[in-house]
């Protein structure tokens, strides 16, 4: 995303909400705002007809919530990252909404500076959740197991342990190359292998692998 505005896609049922997060985008330099929906279906209609990075996606709307709606969106936009953003913490519809594809999930609580911090992770490829989400969550996956993330069978390399802390802060594969000192073809390497060492789809469920095991400040 280096150099190029993030055009972002403002997905809520509130009018006033969104006129709110649209007037604060748009004093952003690097934030382009590509458009409005009301629904989650409008949304859909708005992507196929234009060019979209990052859907700023509510979960309660009327017809498919914002769940289906990230399972849909990754289904005919693989490309376009997913950040929800709702006053909905519960562990149930964080789960799903990360499992169904979504990279980020913040709070509408948040300080606008959060949100911000959100959008510029989750568009250059990272992820992101909000701190009280992320302890809820943890919290979570500690007492019920239910992340699908087990106790993996290789363990991780002292080099692969960095790159794993580092997606848990929510840095892009070029971020962490510049930070490791890496080409980025290797750091995608080391992604995929930590991916596949914990058996997990997304970088988002390797982040919380690493907030489960307290390996958030591994990086150096």
């Amino acid at each position: 995303m280096s150099g190029a505005k993030i055009k972002l896609l403002i997905v809520d049922d509130h009018p006033l909400f969104r006129q709110g997060v649209r007037l604060f985008l748009e004093t952003i330099p690097d934030i382009e705002i590509a458009g409005e929906a009301g629904c989650g279906e409008a949304a859909l209609f708005l992507l196929a007809q234009r060019a979209v990075d990052l859907v700023l996606l509510d979960l309660q709307m009327p017809g498919p919530d914002g769940i289906e709606i990230t399972r849909q969106i990754n289904t005919v936009h693989p490309g376009t990252k997913i950040l929800i953003l709702t006053s909905f913490g519960e562990w149930e519809k964080v789960h799903g909404a990360l499992k169904a594809g979504a990279s980020g999930y913040i709070l509408k609580d948040a300080e606008p500076e959060q949100l911000l911090t959100a959008i510029r992770a989750v568009a250059a490829g990272g992820s992101y959740l909000g701190s009280q989400v992320a302890a809820d969550l943890v919290q979570h996956v500690d007492g019920e197991g239910r992340t699908g993330v087990g106790e993996m069978e290789k363990p991780l390399s002292s080099r692969e342990l960095e790159v794993l802390a580092l997606i848990a802060r929510g840095l892009s594969n070029r971020e962490i190359a510049e930070f490791l000192f890496l080409s980025e073809k290797t750091v995608k390497t080391h992604v995929a292998n930590i991916l596949q060492k914990l058996g997990v789809k997304s970088r988002t469920q390797a982040a919380l692998y690493a907030m489960r095991k307290n390996l958030i400040n591994g990086g150096r």
